[in-house]
C-alpha cells in the first residue's frame, strides 16, 4: 500500500509495500518544482561580471550577483528564489537585497496572497551608479584621504623619535603626499562625474 505522510516534503517521494511481515520503505529524489527559471549560462555570467564589479568598489560581490539576476529577471523574484538561483543563504540574500535598497537598485513588492517580499531591479543604471559614488565611493575616498595624512603626521613623530632618518622621511612623505594629491583630485571630480551619469 503506496504511503505519502505529512511529515516528507515535497522533494522527497516516499512508499511502503508490505511484503509478509516485512514492510520495505523506498526512498527516491523527486525532482524539485521550483518557481525560478534555470540560470542560464548567459545570466549566470551576467551576475558573476556584476559581482566582480561590486567587489572593486568594496562592495561584496553577491550584492552586484543579486542585482545582476533581477536585472534579467522577467519577474519580481522572492528571497528564497533569489537565494536558490545564486546558491547563497537566505541571511546573505536579505542582506544583499536590503543594501540594493538603499542604493536605490532594487524595489520590494508583495502580493496579496503571499506574506513574503519580492523585488526587482531598478531599470535606470544612472541612478544606481550616482547612488554607488555618494555612498560608497566619497566616504571610501575621504576615509582614505584622512588616513595618508595621518600617516604623515606618524612618520613625523618617528624621525622626530629617531625611529626614521631625516632622508627616509623625506622619502616616504614624497610617495604618501602624491596619494593625497591624487586622492583629493578624486574628490574634487566626484560631483562632476555624478552630474555627468545623471
Amino acid at each position: 500500500m503506496a504511503f505519502r505522510g505529512p511529515a516528507l516534503t515535497p522533494w522527497i517521494v516516499a512508499s511502503c509495500e508490505a511484503t509478509g511481515t516485512k514492510c520495505v520503505r523506498r526512498i527516491s529524489k523527486a525532482v524539485p518544482v521550483s518557481s525560478v527559471k534555470r540560470v542560464t549560462p548567459s545570466r549566470s555570467e551576467f551576475a558573476q561580471l556584476l559581482g566582480r564589479t561590486a567587489q572593486a568598489f568594496g562592495v561584496p560581490p553577491s550584492v552586484g550577483q543579486i542585482y545582476g539576476l533581477l536585472y534579467l529577471s522577467d519577474r519580481p523574484l522572492s528571497l528564497d528564489e533569489i537565494a536558490d538561483a545564486l546558491d547563497l543563504s537566505k541571511a546573505s540574500a536579505s542582506v544583499g537585497a536590503r543594501q540594493l535598497e538603499a542604493l536605490h537598485a532594487v524595489r520590494v513588492s508583495s502580493k496579496s496572497d503571499d506574506r513574503r517580499d519580492y523585488w526587482e531591479a531598478s531599470l535606470e543604471p544612472q541612478e544606481v551608479l550616482q547612488k554607488m559614488m555618494s555612498s560608497v565611493l566619497a566616504p571610501r575616498l575621504a576615509n582614505a584621504h584622512n588616513r595618508l595624512e595621518g600617516l604623515v603626521d606618524l612618520m613625523r613623530a618617528e624621525r622626530e623619535s629617531g625611529v626614521l632618518s631625516g632622508e627616509e622621511f623625506t622619502v616616504c612623505q614624497q610617495r604618501l603626499q602624491l596619494l593625497i594629491d591624487k586622492t583629493q583630485q578624486f574628490k574634487t571630480w566626484l560631483p562632476v562625474v555624478e552630474r555627468f551619469v545623471r
